[in-house]
């Protein structure tokens, strides 16, 4: 049976114009789901689109701003005594808060913001963070010491993911009995 069978297929040709209708079927029919293909690719790269557009906006993080922060300190500007914003570059004169024989730094900080920060040895003063402040207390001995001595604080400014978005190096200069701070460089710069 298969024999005849094979000899009957072998006995049917087809005409050229069913041939032409045939193929012109088979190319419809692949042009139509290459069309469905594209239509759907573009749906979804819209869609990630869309997605992506609404992410960002729910969390602008992404903005690279630098938080408004600031350190203030107890000091001497012109003739007056009183808190200073210190600004980089700018060596200010400390001056002791009245009735301690400190200086008080202040770490004006956004809320829910942190820092992280790397402690310093100036000759024999103790400079030290507590909460939010630095403070200063200068050996008033005489011990030995160059009369000018300068250290660096490194402080890393923290979002409230503890993630890095600004550093500072503050400089500490004692030179004789007078002590300065500078901002000498922000992330920033």
């Amino acid at each position: 049976m298969e024999e005849r069978l094979r000899q009957a297929v072998e006995r049917i040709t087809l005409t050229e114009e069913a041939d032409r209708r045939i193929l012109d079927l088979e190319r419809k029919v692949k042009e139509r789901h290459q069309r469905r293909r594209t239509i759907r690719k573009g749906v979804t790269a819209a869609c990630m689109g869309c997605l992506l557009v609404l992410g960002l906006s729910f969390f602008p993080k992404g903005s690279g701003q630098t938080p408004e922060w600031k350190i203030t300190a107890y000091a001497r500007e012109a003739d007056e005594i009183q808190w200073i914003s210190l600004e980089p570059g700018a060596k200010v004169l400390l001056e002791p808060i009245p009735g301690r024989d400190r200086y008080v730094m202040k770490m004006d900080l956004p809320e829910h913001y942190y820092y992280e920060k790397q402690s310093i040895t100036l000759g024999q003063d103790t400079i030290y963070f507590s909460k939010k402040e630095i403070h200063w207390y200068p050996c008033k001995e005489d011990t030995g010491l160059p009369d000018v001595m300068t250290a660096s604080m490194y402080i890393k400014i923290l979002d409230e993911n503890r993630e890095e978005v600004d550093r500072v190096i503050l400089e500490m200069t004692r030179e004789y009995d007078n002590c300065y701070v500078q901002i000498k460089k922000t992330a920033s710069d």
